[in-house]
Formats: structure tokens, C-alpha cells, sequence
């Protein structure tokens, strides 16, 4: 029997624990990880995606509490592109 396609959601809030630290965030992606590996070792393959909704609405928070005139926040798209990816490169 040939593997299956499944797609994973990993980021956001999959990601997301009662520590809103990156290492905790770091921490439940690794614990997922090893889950996931089970699945290619059964012959699946994987399609993994980043929501990044928490993530990019930290750094948006951040932006609003350090802004001013001479150093404005970043859009959302900026901060977006600034999120994406953080929890898989950390």
C-alpha cells in the first residue's frame, strides 16, 4: 500500500503552550516533530505548514509598546515575514 499525502498545521496556536516563551514554543515543535517522524517512516509524505498567527501578533504587541515617531512599527506584512518560519530556525 503506497504512503498517504497528510498535511500538518504546525505554528500558531498548534504551537502555542501555558509559556508564551520561544523556548517553550521551540520545545512543543521538537515533541511534534518525533510524532511526525513516525508518519515518514510509514512511507507517508508530509506537507508542513506555519500559521504563525500568535507568533506575527507578538511581534505586532511588541512594535506598539517600542514605537515612536522616529522609529514606527513595521506593517503587517513586514511583521509577518519577520515571523514566518521563526519557530522552525530557532
Amino acid at each position: 500500500m503506497a504512503g498517504r499525502k497528510i498535511v500538518v498545521a504546525l505554528g500558531g496556536n498548534a504551537i502555542l503552550s501555558p509559556d508564551p516563551s520561544a523556548a517553550a514554543q521551540l520545545a512543543a515543535v521538537k515533541a511534534t516533530a518525533k510524532q511526525l517522524v513516525k508518519l515518514v517512516q510509514q512511507g507517508n509524505d508530509l506537507i508542513i505548514t506555519h500559521g504563525n498567527g500568535p507568533q506575527v501578533g507578538n511581534l505586532l504587541l511588541q512594535f506598539a509598546q517600542g514605537s515612536s515617531p522616529s522609529n514606527p512599527p513595521m506593517p503587517l506584512d513586514v511583521a509577518d515575514a519577520m515571523t514566518t518560519g521563526t519557530t522552525a530556525t530557532s
